[in-house]
């Protein structure tokens, strides 16, 4: 087992986007964010989410993933189950090189299985297996659930663990999660949380870290491994900044064209 591979898989959530603290009413709202190479100012992509609400819970986003010049290149369509909301149903798609991952919705409908699968490229094969059955699983965006529901239990310096669930290895992994302090983030009062691989290898590879706003637990920063890959096939390392400020109610047409945006490689 490549246990620097598996760590790397885990770059899949870096986009999830805030929690739905800040916005717990029904209709569609939007924000963007910048990922930078870590370390540098060095512009990697671009981030535009819109999120719809039901009944004061989050439903459904699609992420679209921009060059420099705003068109886009990638796309994320996340759909939350009711009864799984740590695991929700979603397509990753990366016109760049062709990589594909996500869960699909059971076939047909009514079954209790899904699918998790993944192709690393145009040219690969896909493979697919099925959603482990595991207690507490999370996945993806569901890691935002996760850390909303774990909030006042890692407040107090509790280590919370979980199984989180990676595409590209059709498994899951034993992760944990702490505070690791509060910090200002351009004048807003965060609390800075780290995942990491539980056990052995925990201690010795970088972990994730998080940083969300105190007032309403939206994420305002992201730092580490980025869920799309470059030209090699590794994850991006990257900073991914989120305005809170940035964040508007907007209309379902807002989605639709998110969902109906063309993609193409960065020039």
């Amino acid at each position: 087992m490549n246990i620097r591979t598996i760590l790397l898989g885990v770059g899949l959530f870096a986009c999830m986007g805030a929690a739905a603290a800040a916005e717990p009413r029904d209709g569609y709202w939007s924000y963007s964010g910048v990922a930078d190479v870590r370390h540098t100012t060095t512009f990697l992509y671009g981030e535009q989410h819109v999120l719809q609400y039901r009944q004061g819970h989050i439903a459904a986003r699609v992420v679209l993933y921009t060059c420099k010049d705003g068109s886009a290149f990638a796309r994320k369509v996340v759909t939350y189950v009711d009864d799984a909301p740590t695991v929700p149903d979603f397509l990753l798609e990366d016109s760049s090189d062709g990589m594909r991952e996500g869960i699909r919705a059971a076939s047909p409908p009514g079954r209790q299985e899904r699918t998790v699968f993944f192709r690393a490229n145009a040219k690969a094969a896909e493979k697919s297996g099925p959603v482990p059955d595991v207690p507490g699983l999370v996945a993806d965006a569901g890691f935002d659930e996760f850390v909303r529901s774990h909030w006042d239990s890692l407040m107090t310096g509790a280590v919370s663990q979980m199984r989180f669930l990676l595409p590209s290895r059709l498994d899951d992994y034993a992760f944990q999660v702490e505070r690791l302090r509060q910090e200002t983030i351009g004048g807003i009062p965060t609390e800075v949380f780290r995942l990491r691989l539980s056990g052995f290898w925990g201690w010795f590879l970088p972990g994730i870290d998080v940083y969300y706003s105190d007032a309403d637990h939206v994420l305002v920063r992201y730092d580490g491994l980025s869920d799309l890959r470059d030209a090699s096939g590794d994850n991006f390392k990257t900073v991914i900044d989120f305005p809170p400020g940035d964040r508007k109610a907007v209309g379902e047409a807002s989605m639709q064209q998110a969902l109906r945006a063309p993609l193409a490689a960065c020039r």
